[in-house]
């Protein structure tokens, strides 16, 4: 008899607990999305079009990925559907130097321009953001704060890059020609690999994402990148069709363009 109940037990204990698995259902579903934290893990991939008036014409724009990771707490006591996270990423973005077909004359040799100087950075920030979660998906608003490590060297284009007599050829070119003209500084070194500069950076960002299942994501983000200047070296200068050696020192103007982003979230 104590046979025949243990196995009637065991069958009902079987029988039951998937079906209380699929009573239960998604468990981010009611109660089960306010009682827990989670760890993601994501990839992104990036776009910059670069708006800022000292580089839009020398790398109109960027391409990148990166790599995050984000500890998301249980929704906030203040509002049940509001939520905290923290955490960071780590990534590569390429600067692609507009391409020119020109030759330009310099003081002793003729110079052939193709394009203007490609360069890399590897961003590191810290991230935080606040989530309004929704059924299967949630809106986020959030901060990011860290530097950029550059690699390589990047022309400028500046309207104001010497002494007097460097503004007498813009005046007398602009009289000439009757338009303001566009001087391109050309920077002092190649540096293609090379790390040259630290450039401290913030980041504001808006995204959506949508929970394809109880472990994948979707998400997109777009918002606002930040670089602070920085005292930079240049050998010459292209003034239209021309080229002149011409050594010049300044700060180069801090940047600010938007990025969109979109990837997948894994969580742990």
């Amino acid at each position: 008899m104590k046979r025949v109940f243990y196995i009637v037990s065991i069958l009902c204990v079987a029988t039951f607990m998937p079906l209380l698995s699929s009573a239960k259902g998604d468990w981010r579903q009611g109660i089960w999305n306010r009682n827990v934290s989670e760890n993601l893990f994501s990839i992104n991939v990036e776009a910059i079009p670069v708006i800022t008036d000292a580089f839009k014409n020398t790398t109109p724009w960027a391409a990148g990925f990166n790599l995050g990771y984000e500890h998301k707490m249980r929704p906030s006591i203040i509002h049940g559907k509001v939520s905290f996270g923290y955490g960071g990423h780590i990534g590569l973005s390429r600067y692609f130097g507009k391409s020119i077909t020109t030759t330009v004359i310099g003081h002793e040799l003729h110079q052939r321009w193709d394009k203007y100087k490609s360069y890399s950075e590897i961003p590191i920030l810290l991230d935080f953001n606040m989530f309004l979660n929704l059924k299967r998906s949630n809106i986020f608003l959030g901060v990011s704060a860290g530097v950029n490590l550059m690699l390589g060297e990047r022309d400028a284009s500046l309207n104001q890059i010497g002494p007097s007599a460097t503004k007498d050829l813009e005046e007398m070119y602009a009289f000439s020609y009757g338009k303001d003209i566009d001087v391109v500084s050309i920077q002092l070194n190649e540096n293609n690999v090379s790390l040259t500069r630290v450039i401290p950076t913030f980041r504001v960002q808006l995204g959506y994402t949508y929970e394809l299942s109880q472990d994948w994501a979707l998400r997109i983000k777009a918002g606002l990148d930040y670089q602070m200047q920085y005292d930079d070296e240049y050998k010459g200068f292209h003034l239209d069709a021309d080229y002149y050696d011409f050594y010049h020192s300044h700060e180069s103007p801090q940047m600010l363009n938007p990025f969109f982003s979109v990837g997948l979230v894994y969580s742990l």
